[in-house]
This record gives structure tokens, C-alpha cells and sequence, in this order.
């Protein structure tokens, strides 16, 4: 995967879409919330039923991102 291409793409779980991915080994992960997204093929799959969430979260509506979305649909 072209690092141009990289730079480009971000976590699909982030609402404002301004988590960026690092590759790591056969995943991308993202910098907010250290989802990874693995790589199949040498293509990123950024499905969000293909998600491997970091330790302790059980549901997507648990990551940092959502929660902060969540906080702020509330106060509108």
C-alpha cells in the first residue's frame, strides 16, 4: 500500500472522519481509538463489521469518537 494512498484514508468509525490509519503488520489502526482494520489481499478492508476493537470495548458506541458525537447530537 502506497504511503500517498495512506495519508489519504481515514477511520470510518470517526464521525468528523480526522482519526488517521498507521499500518501496523497486516491491519490499519487508528490513531484515536486504536481500532484496527485488517488488510486482505494488500487491500484495507474499512468495514465496520471488520473491526477488531481495542481491549475493554465490547461495541463500536463505546469508542472515544462515538461517545464525543453522542455528547454533542445531545446538546442540539
Amino acid at each position: 500500500m502506497d504511503d500517498t494512498f495512506l495519508a489519504q484514508l481515514r477511520c470510518p468509525l470517526d464521525p468528523k472522519r480526522e482519526a488517521t490509519l498507521a499500518r501496523e503488520d497486516q491491519h490499519l489502526v487508528c490513531s484515536r481509538c486504536n481500532c484496527r482494520f485488517p488488510i486482505k489481499q494488500g487491500l484495507p478492508v474499512l468495514v465496520p463489521d471488520e473491526v477488531e476493537l481495542p481491549p475493554q470495548t465490547r461495541e463500536v458506541s463505546q469508542l472515544p469518537c462515538q461517545r464525543a458525537a453522542n455528547r454533542e447530537k445531545n446538546r442540539k
